[in-house]
Order: structure tokens, then sequence, then C-alpha cells
């Protein structure tokens, strides 16, 4: 009961301070905002961004209790050609990781790092590197050429360029006109 009033009371506390900050262009006050700050990190520490969550899940999975997912580390850059991926599979080789490209513009990367053999008579100080299956999928922007997808696999680091369309082939939302029949009497007609 104790713990839960001062859960309470801390959540009181957070909400008054944040809604004394000022908040800048975003929905989020500045003071989050700024890189390497205390409280930016220790926001993002205690609530994730649910879309990177997400992007995370590997929906198409079967609940498995055996079934553990390996963190694979990213950084995705834009630059004024391509967008460039890169993932950490150290110790993986190329028919060990998989990468699809779907039609809702979503690019998913897989694979599973398989655990060292354990055989008799050995004796494991220490079990840290990760291991089992991994998933990242990214949904591109508009902006990319799905068709222009190449990737390489050079001293663990797996990288993923794909390049940007120009200006003008970029397609934006189809826009649907409406019929509208119109009484030309203006009279309201009833069966």
């Amino acid at each position: 009961m104790k713990q839960t009033s001062l859960a309470l009371l801390g959540l009181f506390f957070v909400t008054l301070f944040i809604g004394n900050i000022k908040t800048t262009e975003g929905s989020l006050p500045s003071a989050f905002d700024t890189p390497g700050s205390l409280l930016s990190e220790l926001w993002r520490d205690r609530f994730p961004d649910p879309f990177r969550v997400l992007e995370q899940i590997p929906l198409g999975l079967e609940r498995d209790q055996s079934l553990a997912l390996s963190p694979v580390r990213v950084d995705w850059k834009e630059t004024p050609e391509e967008h460039v991926i890169r993932l950490d599979v150290p110790g993986m080789k190329k028919d060990e990781v998989k990468i699809e490209v779907e039609e809702n513009r979503v690019v998913r990367v897989s694979g599973e790092r398989k655990r060292e053999e354990e055989k008799e008579g050995d004796h494991w100080h220490r079990v840290e590197r990760s291991h089992g299956k991994f998933w990242r999928q990214f949904r591109m922007p508009d902006n990319v050429d799905l068709d222009s997808v190449k990737a390489k696999l050079d001293n663990g680091v797996l990288t993923i360029t794909i390049n940007k369309l120009s200006q003008d082939k970029v397609k934006g939302p189809r826009v649907v006109d409406i019929a509208f029949e119109e009484d030309q009497t203006g009279k309201v007609s009833s069966a």
C-alpha cells in the first residue's frame, strides 16, 4: 500500500513538472528533447518510444516459449542520394540473414544466431553473447526506390542501401474525385 502511494505521489510530481514546461514545435517538452540531458535519458529509459518498440516486434512469429529474440543494433541514416541501414550481426554468414521487401514499403531483416554447441567436459565460465532469432523491420518513406535495395555483409556489419527517388518520381497520395448528384429542382423527394 505504501509503495502504491509513493508511486502515485511520484506520478503527481512528474505530471506537475511536465505541465509547467513550455513546449516547442513538437508535442514533447523541450527538456526532453535535449540529447544527452539527464532528464532526456531518464525519460527514454522509463518510457521508450512505443513506435520503436512496435517496429521490433515480429508479428509473424509464432508464440513459442523456447523462442528468444536476440537484439540487433541498428543505425539508419538518410543522405541526399540514399538511405543507409547498418545492422551489427557479428559472426553471421550471408545465408543466415534474410532481407525481405514487402508491398507496404517495409524492409524486414531477420535471421538466427546459433548457440555454440556444448560438449561434454566443457566448463563454461561466462555466456554473454546473444543467440536466437532476430527480427528488425523498417517502414520506408515515400522517397525510396524499393527496386534498388542492395546489401553487403562485411566484418559483421550488414549494410543495406536504398536509392532515393527524384522529387518528380515520388508518388504522393492519390486524390479521389467525389461524385455528387444534386436534385436540380431543389426539392426533397420522399417515397
